[in-house]
């Protein structure tokens, strides 16, 4: 009877157990720190929307399956992980498109823009101001805080996710903090 009760059909009919997974619950939850890190991984904010959603349809894929061996309170960090891959892979697609398009735009004699790091939905000057201490930061040092702030992540999950040294992790996170307070002295926010 117990069995009974935990177990339920998927989108596809096939029977799983335990309780359906509330993954709008999970996402509201979680959302906003994915997005946050997704931007400074991608090359504009369309891309990191883009790799942010490819990154959680992995992510349902695999628990949906039974793939994913880890516990929901590991999701997290599988997000995290999938958006370092595919930045990457976003970016390299990317540079050939910009090196085809650059050609192009040189010999028709025009700029080619390359955006960054955009945040259009952060209107208030606090977002932005963090935001722009971000992007001064070192890309290294950035990512692990970020990971460790806003992805409350534990500098275990941060070296899994970036395929680094427990040490490594714990100096970035240290040495971006310090840049971070420094600029903060230098123009403290108003």
């Amino acid at each position: 009877m117990q069995k009974a009760m935990n177990e339920h059909s998927d989108q596809r009919g096939r029977e799983t157990s335990g309780p359906p997974i509330d993954w709008s619950g999970w996402l509201r939850e979680n959302g906003a720190r994915l997005l946050l890190f997704a931007r400074r991984q991608a090359r504009s904010e369309a891309d990191a929307e883009d790799i942010l959603q490819e990154a959680l349809v992995g992510l349902v894929r695999v628990v949906e399956s039974g793939e994913f061996a880890g516990k929901p309170e590991q999701w997290g960090s599988y997000v995290y992980t999938s958006i370092v891959h595919l930045a990457m892979d976003y970016g390299r697609r990317e540079d050939s498109r910009m090196n085809r398009q650059g050609t192009v735009c040189r010999e028709a004699g025009q700029e080619t823009p390359e955006a960054w790091f955009t945040s259009e939905s952060d209107k208030s000057y606090l977002c932005a101001r963090i935001e722009s201490l971000l992007k001064e930061l070192p890309p290294d040092f950035a990512e692990v805080v970020i990971l460790k702030i806003w992805g409350e992540q534990t500098f275990r999950e941060i070296a899994e996710t970036l395929g680094l040294s427990l040490n490594t992790v714990a100096s970035r996170y240290r040495y971006g903090l310090n840049i971070l307070r420094l600029s903060l002295e230098a123009s403290p926010i108003l």
